[in-house]
């Protein structure tokens, strides 16, 4: 038994029920458009700043995306608007699944009318 094929086995009948037209904007290249996993609000924590400091949890908008949508991998500071939210956001991270995926964390830019 070989590999499994995470892309065309989970994440590409995953994005299929529950993915969403979305038009990324690579800082450096062509708009394109692609299907994504939106959620508003993802829990972060973030460590504190001294020591003894308190966690801090904050939410942040998220998308989940298949790496194979991309030509080049996605960055930060790339720009993605959401047309179901009307909304402009930036790419504040990169988190890879090692299963073909790679979860977005989000800035929201603007809400576009």
């Amino acid at each position: 038994m070989g590999p499994v094929d995470w892309d065309n086995k989970l994440l590409g009948p995953c994005h299929g029920v529950f993915g969403e037209p979305v038009e990324y904007r690579p800082r450096h290249g062509t708009p394109f458009a692609l299907t994504g996993i939106f959620d508003r609000a993802y829990t972060v924590d973030v460590e504190p700043i001294d020591d003894n400091g308190p966690t801090v949890n904050t939410t942040r908008p998220v998308l989940g995306v298949r790496d194979s949508a991309f030509e080049s991998p996605p960055v930060q500071g790339d720009m993605l608007y959401i047309p179901r939210v009307r909304t402009l956001f930036k790419v504040a991270d990169v988190q890879p699944d090692s299963h073909g995926g790679s979860r977005l964390e989000l800035n929201k830019v603007r809400e576009v009318p």
